[in-house]
């Protein structure tokens, strides 16, 4: 969509991680993020990482809206092209 931005952040280990790249962007004046997590099923992260996170940048963030969606490999689009790759 126009005015859309794609930013890659991390949950541990690597740079840059969720909070450094909500906090730029809240400094950018974005206040509105949609996290859409590269796993393909919710493990911990999902369960307990994820959540945690967006909870304290939503308590930093008052006026920020954050949506967390369902991991990208149980989105049904991607679970037809997983299926479709692998019936080849």
């Amino acid at each position: 969509m126009p005015g859309e931005r794609i930013v890659l952040a991390f949950l541990e280990l690597m740079r840059p991680a969720l909070p450094e790249c909500a906090a730029a962007l809240y400094a950018d004046g974005v206040r509105s993020l949609r996290v859409v997590p590269v796993f393909f099923g919710s493990g911990g992260h999902l369960k307990d990482d994820l959540p945690n996170l967006a909870a304290e940048i939503r308590a930093r963030y008052a006026d920020l809206a954050i949506t967390v969606e369902p991991p990208i490999g149980e989105q049904p689009e991607v679970i037809a092209a997983i299926a479709r790759a692998i019936a080849r």
